[in-house]
């Protein structure tokens, strides 16, 4: 199996043998629409998990050629290369073992394609055998991000008895609701964590990345909580998933629906 995954896997660095991270404990796995929404939302939670001297990966479903773009004679192919060497710049920044690129468009997250992607995701998790996984949460307003969440879903679902911890990610979309969220404080990590959301350059041209996830995870940290004393200064907050892998027959609607029902309840 690890010879097939190779197609898809690049190492941090050369020497790194993913045959090292079979089933090996405490991994974490981190399934990214496009390059950079990995690092975007659990950027600081890879970094810690890593400096814990867990094996931290990414895998990015689709190649990002469809990017927005400054310069419009920049080719979809030249943005595809781009964005996979910029992703691999921002792995080393949080000290990640490597990313797995699928180099899917946008467009193949259905058909064919989809289940190809699909048993891929299969063989990675039958291989790492991850402890956490996170992916977006079903709250984007992004239809690249909410197609690879039903993609990450069904692949888990598939595992049989790998049972990871499921956790959710939010970026084009607050997820406001009564469930389960969990806090993780990473004040010690924003610094590097900034450092790889810089690595993807094509995107910060048009757009600043590094500003927006530097005041949305501070504003996380002063009004997650209302009538507590702050406590620290950055934070990335997930949606507890596992639900969604307790209860196969839960869709996602109705998971949402649970959800925000919960949150009326508090106020009626």
């Amino acid at each position: 199996m690890e010879k097939a995954l190779n197609k898809y896997f690049i190492p941090r660095h050369k020497e790194i043998p993913l045959r090292d991270y079979s089933g090996r404990k405490g991994t974490v796995l981190v399934i990214a629409p496009h390059p950079d929404d990995d690092v975007l939302g659990v950027g600081g939670t890879m970094l810690e998990a890593s400096e814990e001297g867990r094996g931290v990966f990414s895998v990015y479903i689709t190649d990002g050629r469809g990017s927005p773009r400054k310069d419009p004679g920049i080719s979809d192919d030249e943005m595809a290369t781009t964005r996979e060497k910029e992703a691999l710049s921002a792995l080393k920044a949080v000290n990640a073992v490597g990313g797995f690129f699928l180099r899917l468009r946008s467009e193949e997250l259905t058909g064919a394609k989809k289940e190809e992607a699909s048993q891929i995701l299969q063989e990675i998790l039958g291989f790492l055998k991850p402890t956490e996984v996170f992916l977006p949460a079903p709250y984007e307003r992004h239809p690249t991000h909410q197609a690879c969440t039903q993609l990450g879903l069904e692949a888990l679902r598939a595992m049989g008895d790998l049972r990871p911890a499921l956790f959710g990610y939010s970026l084009w979309g607050a997820f406001w609701g009564g469930q389960r969220r969990i806090v993780r404080d990473i004040s010690a990590f924003i610094s590097k964590k900034v450092e790889a959301v810089l690595a993807h350059s094509s995107q910060i041209a048009y757009k600043n990345f590094q500003q927006g996830i530097l005041g949305k995870n501070n504003y996380e940290a002063i009004f997650w909580e209302s009538h507590e004393i702050q406590k620290t200064s950055f934070v990335e907050i997930f949606l507890d998933m596992n639900e969604l892998l307790a209860n196969k027959s839960l869709t996602m609607a109705d998971f949402v629906r649970q959800d925000l029902e919960a949150l009326i309840k508090s106020y009626w």
